[in-house]
């Protein structure tokens, strides 16, 4: 390893799985600690690396976060919830995004962070409002309906705030289809469809 490298606080093996390690850990301390709290030293600390080295690869903090958080939910799920299947829309839009988002540390982070660094809140308002509200636009039927799937979003990322972040018992002590069951006639209302 050059002198360049040992300054740089690289370490031996591939820049990618290095890369990688650096990203994982970025989700980690976010999804743990904000956007705020979290530093670049923890950050280089979890992935085993010298913080010039999270410089090197990624610039600054703010650089880093948007290379680590693209929202990790697929706005597919929305269409399949749409479609025909099993249950009311709003118990396949509920049960599809819970059983992601309550496990995710991208999700977390991002809506973590989003109630004190405008970067996070401009990125989960530009997912919300590009990737379903504008994507899903005449799907819906009825007056309002771009409201109505607003409302059904602020639904499940309430729902996640909740339970990974605020820590609500009720809402941690439930299991996902006992949630489900409760906020899919909600959904179903925002949706324009009836239940059942």
């Amino acid at each position: 390893m050059s002198k360049r490298a040992l300054r740089m606080g690289r370490r031996p093996g591939d820049p990618e799985v290095t890369r990688r390690a650096i990203l994982d850990a970025t989700r980690t301390e976010f999804a743990e600690a904000g956007y705020e709290r979290a530093t670049i030293r923890a950050i280089a600390a979890r992935a085993g690396v010298d913080p010039a080295l999270v410089h090197h690869h990624f610039g600054s903090k703010e650089d880093l976060f948007v290379t680590a958080h693209e929202f990790p939910f697929n706005p597919s799920i929305v269409q399949e919830a749409l479609g025909e299947g099993e249950g009311t829309p709003g118990e396949r839009l509920a049960r599809s995004y819970l059983t992601i988002a309550l496990q995710d540390e991208q999700i977390e982070a991002l809506i973590r962070s989003a109630a004190t660094n405008d970067v996070a809140r401009d990125m989960l308002r530009g997912f919300v409002q590009g990737a379903l509200l504008d994507a899903f636009e005449g799907q819906i039927e009825g007056p309002d309906a771009r409201l109505r799937m607003a409302l059904a979003a602020a639904q499940l990322i309430g729902v996640v705030m909740m339970r990974r972040i605020v820590g609500v018992d009720a809402v941690v002590e439930a299991d996902v289809e006992t949630i489900v069951e409760r906020v899919a006639p909600v959904l179903n209302h925002h949706l324009g469809r009836a239940a059942g």
